[in-house]
């Protein structure tokens, strides 16, 4: 029986919160295509007849940004690298490395762990990987380079072999049929901030967040009130939209989504509010 932590690390919007799901096999971490959506390490917990793989998800690194939230998502990447097993260390062949990717790099080859490297979107042509020549010549003392695809699970299990082969013997960190250690209010908080993400597309603002103030149950209804938090008030008007419809669909997505993972009816209600000084009380 083997177990042990591993993290996924890598430039932001590579795909780390997508491999996670596909990995562990249940949605665990909130997908968008923007980058700084992961705030807090999200673990994903695997289970094999081998052992258990507990995967942790960090924001990715933001070189240059001074503000109160980027500073502490940084922190938090670097923290993360402590009392871990393995790396995983995802890279995206489509995009140029940058000073992102070197700083990644640079942290790498000061850690006394092994690395396997994972090159994504494998499903890509060649012709749309101009980089993958770049991710393949990268040296971080890695214990071998996969190439993966997240989203068609390509290769993913050459990941999973290579984990066991690396990973400590021991018991399991966690009992079976737990796939993550997100609290019901930390999931649908996520779940709710994920629809902003995504509705809002382009015109969201990146000083967002969702506290879920309340959970009641009434028969077979769950009742959910939350509050979605922005920093200035031409943002509130951006998130509630028109007559409220884009904060309409955002609670649409999102109590879909609850419901299809709870087996409840849901009613959700969302409100909005203006609260500059989130991001500097973020923990």
């Amino acid at each position: 029986m083997k177990s042990g932590f591993v993290i996924l690390t890598g430039r932001s919007n590579v795909g780390k919160s997508t491999m996670i799901n596909a990995l562990v096999g249940t949605k665990v971490a909130i997908m968008t295509s923007k980058p700084q959506t992961t705030r807090h390490p999200v673990r994903g917990i695997l289970h094999d007849p081998r052992g258990q793989i507990v995967f942790v998800d960090t924001p990715g690194l933001f070189l240059g940004k001074k503000d109160a939230l980027s500073k502490k998502l940084n922190q938090i990447v670097k923290e993360s690298f402590e009392g871990i097993d393995a790396i995983v260390y995802v890279m995206d062949p489509t995009r140029a490395p940058g000073r992102e990717e070197e700083e990644i790099q640079r942290l790498l080859k000061n850690v006394n762990i092994p690395v396997i490297v994972a090159i994504n979107k494998s499903d890509l042509s060649k012709r749309e990987k101009p980089f993958l020549e770049d991710a393949q010549n990268v040296d971080v003392r890695q214990n071998t380079i996969i190439e993966v695809s997240a989203r068609t699970h390509g290769n993913l299990n050459k990941i999973v072999d290579a984990l066991f082969a690396v990973l400590p013997e021991g018991p399991a960190h966690y009992p079976d049929m737990q796939f993550t250690d997100l609290s019901q209010t930390d999931w649908l908080q996520e779940v709710i901030r994920e629809k902003c993400f995504i509705a809002l597309n382009e015109e969201l603002p990146y000083s967002i967040n969702v506290t879920v103030n309340d959970v009641e149950q009434n028969g077979n209804m769950r009742i959910i009130h939350a509050t979605i938090s922005t920093t200035a008030d031409r943002y509130k008007g951006m998130i509630i939209g028109r007559g409220g419809s884009q904060l309409k669909e955002i609670g649409t997505a999102a109590r879909k989504e609850i419901e299809a993972a709870t087996g409840e009816k849901v009613f959700l209600e969302l409100q909005v509010n203006v609260d500059p000084d989130w991001p500097r009380r973020f923990r």
